[in-house]
C-alpha cells in the first residue's frame, strides 16, 4: 500500500502545489499504514478501520483528529477506485464517524488584543497579525500572499487570497490594515521572492514560522491565543456591526453558510435581548427569598 499512498500524495501535490494538503494526507495515511501494515488496499476491511480507530483513541487522539484521518483514508480510496472496479472503501461513515464536541468560536477580548499588539514592534509581524484580525486571513493565506495579490491603489484597497480548496476570494482592507501593510512594504527588503512576507533568508515565511512568531509575542504579553482566534475576532466584529451573515461568509471564504452560522450562535443578539427582557419580568421573584422561606423551620 505504500506505493499507492505515494502515488496519491503526489497527485494531490500536483493538483494544489501551493497548498500543504498533500503533507496532511501523507501524515494521516502513514498513521494508518503503521496500524495495518503494508497490505494491498483491497485486503483492508472495515474491521481494520475499527482497529485503527481503537488504537488512535487509546493513544489519546481526539475525535476531530481521528475523523480527519478517516477522511484521508476515504479520499485515498476514492483516488484508487476508478482504477479497480472491485475495490471498495472500508470506511463506513455511519459506523466509523466519531461524534465531535461542538465548540463555538471564541473571539479574543479587546483588552487582550490591545496587550498583544502593544508588544509587536516588527513591521512585518504587525502587518501579518493585523491582516488576520482586520481582514480574517487564515495563517496559510497570510503565508502564501504574493505581491501580485495586492491591489492597494484602487478606490477600495483589497487583496486576492488563495483560500481552502485553491478557491480565490477578494479581501477588502480596512484603513488600519492599509496603513500597517504600507508601512511594512516601505521597509520590506529587496528580494527576488514574490511572497509579501519574507523570512530573514529573503524567502517566503512558512505557516510554522508565523505560528512561532505568535508564540513569541503571546509569551511577552502573558496571553493564550491562536492565529485562528484573531480570525474569530474579525467575524465577531462584523457580526456586532450588523453585517449580514451572507456577507461574512464571503469575507471569510466559507464554502457553506452553516459554518458561518456558528458565529451567529456564539453571539446571537436576539437571544440576548429575549433573555434579559425575561429577567426584568422575573425580578419580582427572588430565588434566595423563596428558598429561605422553604428551609426556615
Amino acid at each position: 500500500m505504500l506505493a499507492e499512498i505515494e502515488r496519491f500524495v503526489n497527485w494531490v501535490r500536483r493538483r494544489s502545489p501551493n497548498a500543504h494538503t498533500w503533507r496532511d494526507y501523507r501524515c494521516d495515511l502513514n498513521f494508518f499504514l503503521q496500524s495495518v501494515g503494508d497490505l494491498p488496499p483491497c485486503a483492508i476491511t472495515f474491521r481494520d478501520i475499527d482497529q485503527f480507530i481503537s488504537e488512535q483513541s487509546e493513544k489519546g487522539f481526539k475525535p476531530t483528529t481521528i475523523n480527519r484521518r478517516l477522511a484521508s483514508i476515504a479520499a485515498f480510496y476514492a483516488f484508487l477506485m476508478p482504477e479497480d472496479e472491485e475495490l471498495a472503501c472500508p470506511v463506513f461513515p455511519r459506523r466509523h464517524h466519531l461524534r465531535e464536541p461542538e465548540r463555538l468560536p471564541r473571539p479574543v477580548p479587546e483588552s487582550e488584543l490591545r496587550t498583544f499588539f502593544e508588544v509587536i514592534e516588527d513591521a512585518r509581524d504587525l502587518a501579518i497579525f493585523t491582516l488576520m484580525l482586520r481582514c480574517g486571513l487564515r495563517i496559510g493565506e497570510a503565508a502564501h500572499l504574493q505581491l501580485s495579490d495586492l491591489y492597494l491603489e484602487e478606490d477600495f484597497p483589497r487583496l486576492v487570497v488563495q483560500g481552502k480548496g485553491s478557491r480565490q476570494r477578494p479581501v477588502y482592507l480596512s484603513p488600519q490594515a492599509v496603513r500597517v501593510l504600507r508601512a511594512y512594504l516601505a521597509v520590506r527588503p529587496a528580494a527576488t521572492s514574490e511572497f509579501v512576507f519574507l523570512s530573514y533568508q529573503l524567502k517566503g515565511l512558512s505557516t510554522h514560522a508565523i505560528h512561532m512568531r505568535l508564540v513569541h509575542y503571546r509569551k511577552l504579553a502573558g496571553l493564550s491565543l491562536t492565529c485562528h482566534r484573531l480570525r474569530h475576532s474579525f467575524a465577531n466584529d462584523l457580526l456586532n456591526a450588523d453585517v449580514p451573515v451572507t456577507s461574512i461568509q464571503k469575507l471569510l471564504g466559507h464554502r457553506w453558510i452553516e459554518t458561518t452560522q456558528t458565529y451567529v450562535q456564539a453571539n446571537d443578539k436576539q437571544v440576548q435581548a429575549d433573555y434579559y427582557a425575561a429577567c426584568q419580568k422575573m425580578d419580582g421573584w427572588s430565588v434566595q427569598q423563596n428558598w429561605t422561606q422553604q428551609v426556615t423551620p
